[in-house]
This record gives C-alpha cells, structure tokens and sequence, in this order.
C-alpha cells in the first residue's frame, strides 16, 4: 500500500489488516498474549509488565528512568490507583482523560494521552481507538479535502470527541462491519506514508538530509504525537 486512499472501502481495509498483520505478527501477538495473561489493573507488577512491554514496542517514550518526569513503575502505579476495571469493561471514554495526567511529587506533570488511548484499546479494543501521529495525520488530511465531517483539530485531542471522528469516518464510508482495531491499522498505515511523504519534502529542502524528523520531534515532546514503532 503506497497511495493515499481518500475514498476507503473495505477492500482496503482488508488490505490494510493483510500488510499490517503480515509484518508485525510476532510483536501483535507478543502483546495480546500479555494483555489476556493479565486482563484485570489491580497488580501493580502486572500492569508494569504491560506498560513495560506496550511502551517499549509502541514508542510512547516513557522513561524507566527520570529525576524530571513519571516513569514507567510511576505510570504503573498510577493506573491502579485509579481502580479502572470497572470504567473499561464498559468502554468508559472519560477513562482515558483520568488516566492520561501523571502527576508524582517533585517531577513534572506528564500526559501520556498516545500511550493511555493504546492501552485501553489493548485492553478493549471494541471500545477504544487509538490516537497517534500517524493517525491524526491521516484524518486531517481528509478533514482539508473536504472528504470526512468538518472538525476542528484541538478536537482530537479530547478523547470522546475523537472516538466521535473516528466512528463518523468508519460510518461515512460505510466500514460498520470494521472493528476499531481493524480500522486503526488501516489509518497507521495510510498516516504512514503521509508522514513519510512530509519527511522526503524537508529532507530535499535546501539539501538539508534530517530524515524521520517530524516524527522524532513530535515523539519527544512530553505531551505531542508520539507514533508505534514496530518494525517494518
């Protein structure tokens, strides 16, 4: 898949699932074997094995280490404080608001709004899509040629809003049967070459050869885009 899809159909959706799954089965498998070994929030060496292994492959560049800002046992730690079980088997869309500000004595508060949106969709993924870079990169890309609903980019930010965006974009181009992990994969993978796209424009620019910098950028700021990184 190296086009930019404006019209999806299932077909491409199809497709999509078939590219994605085929390259990243061991990492997808990897991770849905740990979240149904350790599908309750209650263990805090449980849940640190998830955040542990969901940060490591999906990039949501949480720190195991910091003097500055929550790190991985401090996220851990946090979401079972917050007693989620209850507010996740019925796909709660506030549940990610409460879970995405980290806030520990003497550090910097941070928003991990990326990584909580993948893991509740790890842990209920009929419930949950994900928020990503590549994600909103594709969404708004139709937003300016007029091809989804009119919204506003702040929008995506807030999390049932966004499920609003994600669920009107599955219903206007009648992709109803998709899940919403089927859906994502198709825009991760289409957000993927518009960001690659972006990437190949700045790296010619003025002969200046920076590569993935969009995206490295975006995945060091505390509360911006970060982006999975499964291999390819």
């Amino acid at each position: 898949m190296t086009d930019v899809v404006m019209n999806p159909c299932a077909a491409d959706i199809h497709r999509a699932c078939e590219q994605f799954d085929a390259e990243n089965e061991t990492l997808e498998r990897a991770l849905g074997e740990l979240f149904r070994q350790y599908p309750k929030n209650t263990d805090a060496a449980h849940v640190f094995l998830k955040v542990t292994a969901l940060n490591a492959l999906y990039g949501t560049q949480i720190p195991l280490y910091s003097d500055r800002i929550p790190v991985i046992l401090e996220v851990a730690n946090h979401i079972v404080g917050r007693g989620i079980d209850t507010d996740l088997d019925r796909g709660s869309e506030e549940l990610v608001g409460r879970i995405t500000k980290v806030a520990v004595s003497g550090k910097a508060d941070r928003y991990n709004y990326s990584f909580t949106t993948k893991y509740c969709s790890w842990q209920k993924p009929e419930f949950y899509p994900i928020f990503d870079s590549r994600v909103v990169e594709y969404l708004w890309n139709l937003r300016t040629h007029d091809c989804v609903c009119r919204f506003h980019k702040k929008m995506l930010w807030d999390y049932p809003a966004f499920k609003k965006i994600v669920t009107q974009f599955r219903d206007k181009f009648g992709l109803g049967d998709f899940t919403f992990k089927q859906v994502d994969k198709f825009l991760y993978l289409q957000g993927g070459i518009l960001l690659s796209r972006k990437s190949k424009i700045i790296s010619t620019k003025d002969g200046a050869e920076i590569g993935d910098a969009i995206e490295t950028v975006n995945e060091n700021r505390l509360d911006a885009l970060p982006t999975r990184t499964l291999p390819r």
